[in-house]
Order: C-alpha cells, then structure tokens, then sequence
C-alpha cells in the first residue's frame, strides 16, 4: 500500500514474483511449484494436488521431476498403489525446500515493504511537483 487511506495511490501496491532459474533463463521452480508442494504436504496425494490445484497430473509430475533433476536431490518419497493405496509425500529435503522458500518469501516481504515505501514516497514527491 503506497500511503493511509484518504491519500493518493492509497490503493495501488507493489507486486513481485520469486522464482528459481537457471543461467539460460529457464524457470525451474516458482509460486505455482511451491504451491504444489505445500499441497502435497497436506495431501499426501499427487493426484489430488494437481486437482487442488487445477493442473494435469502430468504437468505436476512434469514439474517435479525438472525441479529435482536440477536441485539434484528427491523432493519426494512415494509408494505405488494396490491395496494400501499410493501415495506421494515430501521427502525430509523437500520440506526442507519449503521451509527455506517459506523463509525467503518471509525475509523479502519485509525488505519489500520498505522498497515499496520509499518507491511510493518517490511517486508522492513527483506528483507534488517537489
């Protein structure tokens, strides 16, 4: 938020985006993949996360598979289905990931806030004429 309610660009805000790439410029991990994790951490269930989510079952699968090939660790265990049922849950390292990203959305939320707050200072001393 740019300023207290009542002055100008009281409802306009600062949106940023955070995700992995590599040196070529391709996207390996972003909110959509986090997204899918956290879900699954609650689901136990890639089918259901992918539904959750409103992706393909393959484009969840598709999405794991790179980011661990990449990260070169298992995000995963999982266990085929039968009887018992599969299931597919965060490994140790993959809750470890979401922690971590979870730190880092924490950490550059605050140092945003005040990156937006002299940004919109900025705008205010523009549209003052300063």
């Amino acid at each position: 938020m740019a300023g207290h309610k009542g002055e100008p660009y009281y409802d306009i805000f600062l949106r940023y985006d955070i995700w992995l790439e590599t040196i070529k410029k391709y996207r390996i991990l972003d909110g959509e993949g986090f997204a899918l994790l956290l879900d699954l951490d609650k689901t136990g269930s890639l089918t259901a996360s992918a539904f959750n989510l409103g992706m393909s079952y393959r484009k969840a699968w598709g999405l794991l598979h790179d980011v661990e090939q990449h990260l070169g660790f298992q995000l995963t265990d999982k266990r085929r289905g039968g009887a018992a049922g599969g299931r597919t849950v965060l490994s140790d390292k993959g809750r470890q990931l979401v922690r971590a990203y979870n730190s880092l959305c924490y950490e550059t939320d605050i140092a945003m806030k005040s990156i937006a707050k002299v940004f919109f200072n900025r705008i205010n001393e523009i549209n003052n004429g300063k």
